[in-house]
Parts: C-alpha cells; sequence; structure tokens
C-alpha cells in the first residue's frame, strides 16, 4: 500500500515557484520590477491644474491683440474663449505676427518673440475673455496685455500666490481625481507587478496566468474609473476579459502537454484568417471610436486636454480594444498568434501613456514589448516540436 503524500510546506513550494523560472526569467521580472518601482518614485502621478484668467467688460474694437513680452519661463496657452453678453462661448483662433493662424494649445516664451504677440479680432463691448493656460517651466508668473483699440489692460499674476490667496478673475482648474494622486501611483504599480508576472507565466503556457490575469483587469477597470478615461477598455475588461479569463482558465485546464502537465497545448493561425481579423479591427476602431468622441466627462486625467488630444485618444483606445478582444479569443483558444496582438496593443497604449503622461505604465510596456517577444519564440519553438500533438489535440475538440 502507498504511502500518502507528504504535503509540502510553504517554503518547499515558495522554493519550487522559485525554480520553476529560469534565470532570464527572474532576471526580466526582477528588472522590470526595479523600475516600475524607481518609477514610481520619479514620476509619480499629478494633479497638476490649468489656470483661467479673465478679461471682463471689454470695449468694442475690431482688431484685439494679446502681448506676453514680460514673461520670464514659457507658459502653455491651452485655449482663448470670447463669452458674449448673451452667455455664448466661441473659441477663438490667434493670428501670430507671421499671420499663422492657431487653433490648438501652443506655446509662448521669452526666447521667441515671434510668439510673444496675437491677434485675436473682433471683440463686442461687454464681451469677457477667458485665458486658460498652464506654467511650463520654473516661473509661475504670467504678464500679458490686452489691447483693444486705444485701451489697453495688462494683468500679471502669480499662479501659485494666486492659488493659494484667491485673486479675482483667476481660477484654478484642477483635474479633479476621485482620490488622492498616490493612489493612482499606487495603482499603476500594481498593474505593472500583476501584468508581467501575467504574461511571464502566459509565455510558459501555464494556465495559471488567467488567476493572476483577474486581479490585473480589477486593478485596471479602478484605474479607467478613477482616471475618468478610455471607456472602452473600461467596458471591454468587464464584460469581456473577466468572462475570457474564467473560461480560458478552464479550457486550457483540458489541454495539457502529454510529456509536460504543467504545459498547454498551443497552435497557429491560418493567413485568410489574419486578413479577417485585420478587417473586422478596422471597422471597429471607426465605428467605436467616433462614438466614444461624443462622451464628455469632467474631471480625470483628460480634465485639461484640448479636443483633439481626447479625440485621438479615443480612437486609439477603441483600436486598442478591438485588437484586444482579437487577443483575448487567441489567448481563449490557444493561437500563438496572441503575441502578435500583443506587440500591437503595447504599441498603441504606449502612445496613450505618453499622450496623458503616465510614465510609470511605460516600464510595463518595455516589458510587454521584452516578454512578447520572448514568449513568441518559445511558443514557435513549441508548435515546430509537437505537430503531431498539436494536429491530434486539434482533430478531437474545436476548441
Amino acid at each position: 500500500m502507498d504511502s500518502p503524500r507528504e504535503k509540502k510546506t510553504l517554503g518547499a513550494k515558495l522554493r519550487d515557484l522559485w525554480h520553476y523560472f529560469t534565470t532570464y526569467e527572474k532576471i526580466w521580472f526582477l528588472s522590470i520590477l526595479i523600475l516600475a518601482i524607481t518609477f514610481a518614485f520619479l514620476f509619480p502621478e499629478t494633479d497638476d491644474p490649468t489656470y483661467t484668467l479673465e478679461f471682463n467688460g471689454l470695449a468694442a474694437c475690431e482688431d484685439a491683440t494679446l502681448n506676453f513680452n514680460g514673461i520670464e519661463d514659457a507658459f502653455i496657452i491651452d485655449s482663448l474663449t470670447l463669452v458674449g453678453k448673451d452667455g455664448e462661448e466661441t473659441e477663438l483662433a490667434l493670428v501670430s505676427a507671421d499671420g499663422k493662424e492657431i487653433t490648438e494649445e501652443y506655446t509662448v516664451t521669452p526666447d521667441d518673440a515671434r510668439s510673444l504677440v496675437y491677434r485675436i479680432g473682433k471683440i463686442n463691448e461687454g464681451d469677457k475673455l477667458l485665458l486658460e493656460f498652464e506654467p511650463d517651466g520654473e516661473s509661475t508668473l504670467l504678464c500679458v496685455t490686452l489691447t483693444c483699440g486705444e485701451n489697453s489692460e495688462r494683468r500679471c499674476v502669480d499662479t501659485e500666490e494666486a492659488a493659494e490667496t484667491g485673486v479675482g478673475d483667476f481660477y484654478v482648474n484642477p483635474l479633479n481625481y476621485l482620490v488622492p494622486v498616490f493612489v493612482i501611483t499606487l495603482l499603476y504599480l500594481i498593474d505593472v507587478i500583476t501584468n508581467i508576472a501575467c504574461e511571464l507565466l502566459i509565455s510558459k503556457q501555464s494556465k495559471w496566468n488567467f488567476i493572476v490575469s483577474l486581479a490585473v483587469e480589477i486593478t485596471e477597470i479602478l484605474i479607467c474609473i478613477l482616471c475618468a478615461y478610455r471607456f472602452a477598455t473600461l467596458a471591454l475588461t468587464i464584460l469581456f476579459w473577466i468572462p475570457c479569463d474564467i473560461m480560458s482558465f478552464i479550457i486550457w485546464n483540458r489541454h495539457p502537454d502529454k510529456r509536460q502537465s504543467e504545459l498547454t497545448i498551443v497552435k497557429k493561425l491560418k493567413p485568410w484568417q489574419d486578413l479577417v481579423l485585420a478587417a473586422g479591427i478596422a471597422v471597429w476602431t471607426v465605428g467605436v471610436g467616433y462614438l466614444l468622441t461624443f462622451i464628455d466627462v469632467q474631471g480625470g486625467i483628460l480634465a485639461n486636454s484640448n479636443i483633439t488630444v481626447k479625440n485621438v485618444l479615443c480612437y486609439l483606445d477603441a483600436c486598442a480594444s478591438a485588437v484586444g478582444v482579437v487577443n483575448g479569443v487567441f489567448i481563449l483558444l490557444r493561437y500563438r498568434e496572441q503575441w502578435i496582438a500583443w506587440y500591437i496593443v503595447a504599441i498603441l497604449e504606449t502612445v496613450i501613456n505618453i499622450m496623458v503622461g503616465q510614465w510609470i505604465l511605460l516600464v510595463l510596456k518595455a516589458g510587454y514589448l521584452t516578454n512578447t517577444t520572448y514568449g513568441y519564440i518559445k511558443w514557435t519553438k513549441y508548435i515546430k516540436t509537437h505537430t503531431a500533438d498539436i494536429e491530434e489535440d486539434t482533430k478531437r475538440s474545436v476548441l
């Protein structure tokens, strides 16, 4: 009679887990972890606001100008809005000294005289002018002169002092996160750690990646809600990724490798299937991206971004979510092409992270790109050396 198997201690289980990973995998994981912690300290999430300076009771003139002479450092001008007596708001385009019309945010700097003077056109009596700006250097003192016909009004405001003491006709526009910003930074760090652990387990063809992935989904849901952005990704995570992770764990558990039970049998797609998926992604990107442009949320990480940035992010988010769906299906069905989908998602999300200043998450994207290469190579080698097993597995099961 066989003696019962001796139950392993926690220490023994941890040693087994340590030896489960190769030296390269351990170095890769620890390197990304150290980088993520370093970036969390160097680039924590901030609640840097923009500011609005208001010019009231303006006189009528045909060709008003703004002059920023006197500033000591660069400032970003986010928008210039004219408010009529009836309350109607008009976004103004500025005309620079060389005749160039500017409709997006721009930078004024004391080193470039051409960036200091702008024509803003006609103003009616009683109109109000709203100048939204933010410091882009060390100095927080903004000086600007509004000239309208024979009338001239010069305003100088120190954003730090004015925000603390309060100044009439000056407003602070905070990002208005739902929680303190250090919580956002902590969630970024958790997202990096759980994601790289999940990616590493996928590369090792381990079904346990889906359990770790559930922690990833919960973290990313919280980030999307608290930052009030990426609504396509938020909906996709709740409605697709969480059910997909559960189903994938069950399916992968049914297809263990004959020789190494901790591995799952994986396979590859046919070329025509790639083309159909590419067409589907394009349609989804245009359709969902267009719908997302109609969502206008006050506050959050995009609160102080202009409309062009918001719209571009909508289409990038739509494309990332479309590729994400494909990626999820590929993982569910154990297709190697999920690594190609990961490449695309990583590149799209890198662009998004840079646009909104999520520098910590760039560490995660570096981890994605390196591990995706590693995983693709490992899965390709497995497919080449297990052709018979894959064919047999495909015949006996659709999934």
